[in-house]
């Protein structure tokens, strides 16, 4: 598993992974693009109304997958969604910008380099968010973000992104 910041796959990690083809990679938390639509609340504790995305962390991110997603050798898991953007469960507009980073991500790499992941059984709410929002989905809701998510793709997509890419890759069963 690979956990860096999007700057660090533009050059540095898809220069080495390149040279290591037969070296599975999979990179954890959505490629980590941070906190694109700012905090979860603002200085005043009222919650951050933003639904303009950073651009320029974007701009980086895009690069990196990118980059990355020319590599056979490299997944993705769909995981740590409140890190891309803490308390992204508070307006439909932050929802939908999460779903098209992660339709994004998945039309980068396919299905079958696409895994779900999450965190949620270990501390609940915080782990969607590296403690940066204590408000999550609780783990029916992340479910159903997901499917929602994946809405038009075909079941053998889903069933990829749900359990078989992990199956394949972490060579389960």
């Amino acid at each position: 598993d690979l956990q860096c910041a999007p700057i660090q796959l533009v050059e540095t990690a898809s220069t080495l992974f390149a040279k290591y083809p037969s070296l599975q990679v999979c990179i954890d938390h959505l490629g980590k693009p941070r906190t694109i639509l700012g905090n979860d609340l603002l200085d005043d504790g009222s919650v951050n109304p933003n639904v303009t995305v950073d651009e320029a962390e974007l701009k980086v991110w895009r690069e990196g997958m990118t980059a990355m997603a020319k590599l056979p050798n490299v997944h993705v898991k769909l995981s740590m969604l409140g890190y891309t953007c803490p308390g992204w469960m508070r307006t439909k507009e932050r929802q939908e910008v999460l779903k098209s980073l992660v339709r994004e991500t998945i039309e980068l790499f396919g299905a079958n380099r696409c895994m779900v992941a999450w965190n949620w059984h270990v501390n609940g709410a915080v782990s969607d968010a590296d403690n940066m929002s204590l408000v999550g989905p609780d783990a029916v809701e992340l479910l159903d973000k997901f499917l929602w998510f994946f809405e038009g793709y075909s079941d053998e997509d889903k069933d990829r992104l749900f359990a078989g890419t992990a199956k394949e890759f972490y060579r389960i069963g």
